[in-house]
């Protein structure tokens, strides 16, 4: 990981980990992502995972330090491929707080679809949800094999993809399997524990205390039933209820989505 100069896709899911994946090959990315992002004021590290709510974390209370006029509270993206950047993290890891926000799996997976899907574009065809949940990183592949025919059909990079179906336990598990945050929020309990958070935060002596306001509702692009993310979804179901999408004729969705998330769902539950 620590290669200075190097494309972060290509530490995470290299072209020829792509490369098997479109051969059948479903081996699983060399590399476990995790989106480290650092105050030193403050001495905090948020460890931010893909459809765990971080941008309302980010938009709503911390920011990016790269926007004009950013708070001093803000979070700078650590940059892995940066070996000062990593070495300066791993030596304060133990001193400032770490922490981070877990999601049902179930929903969470749903959530990554209608997501995911909407960056393909129609006249490609989409990926129904009953594919889809039988191996997260297919919408990735596709995206690969369009790119690699010629094909302008995704609007983003396949690695987008790929990494947006990555465990939670990437986050929040060391190398040795131990956990690596001090706190785990919920996105269920988001505003309540938020709060607990900033309290907790607040009471380390020694460091600079944060404001206490919270951000406003959750990200509504994450709702299904929000109808202009619902259109062109790859289903033909408006289902306000995401836990339907693991019943009746997706039954099957509950034991693929389980055995590929068994990681978090260990860690979780």
């Amino acid at each position: 990981m620590l290669a200075e100069g190097r494309k972060w896709n290509d530490l995470l899911f290299p072209p020829h980990w792509i490369k098997q994946r479109l051969a059948g090959d479903k081996a699983d990315p060399p590399s476990k992502y995790c989106n480290p992002m650092i105050n030193d004021k403050y001495k905090l590290i948020y460890l931010k995972c893909p459809k765990t709510a971080g941008t309302t974390v980010m938009d709503g209370y911390f920011s990016h330090c790269d926007v004009p006029k950013h708070y001093d509270y803000c979070l700078h993206m650590a940059d892995y491929t940066n070996t000062t950047e990593v070495d300066h993290l791993l030596k304060v890891w133990d001193e400032y707080f770490v922490f981070g926000f877990s999601r049902n799996v179930l929903r969470r997976a749903v959530s990554q679809y209608h997501y995911l899907v909407s960056f393909v574009k129609e006249e490609c065809g989409q990926m129904s949800w009953d594919t889809y949940c039988e191996d997260p990183y297919l919408i990735g592949d596709i995206c690969a094999k369009l790119d690699a025919n010629g094909e302008s059909c995704c609007s983003l990079v396949p690695e987008h993809q790929y990494l947006h179906v990555s465990p939670q336990a990437n986050c929040l598990l060391t190398e040795q399997g131990k956990m690596a945050v001090d706190w785990i929020g919920r996105v269920e309990h988001f505003y309540d524990d938020l709060s607990e958070l900033l309290s907790i935060l607040n009471a380390r002596p020694g460091v600079p205390k944060l404001p206490a306001e919270l951000p406003g509702r959750l990200n509504s692009r994450s709702d299904p039933c929000n109808t202009k993310r619902q259109e062109g979804q790859g289903t033909d179901e408006v289902l306000c209820d995401k836990m339907e999408l693991y019943q009746g004729q997706h039954a099957h969705c509950l034991t693929s989505i389980t055995e590929f998330y068994a990681d978090d769902l260990a860690l979780l539950f």
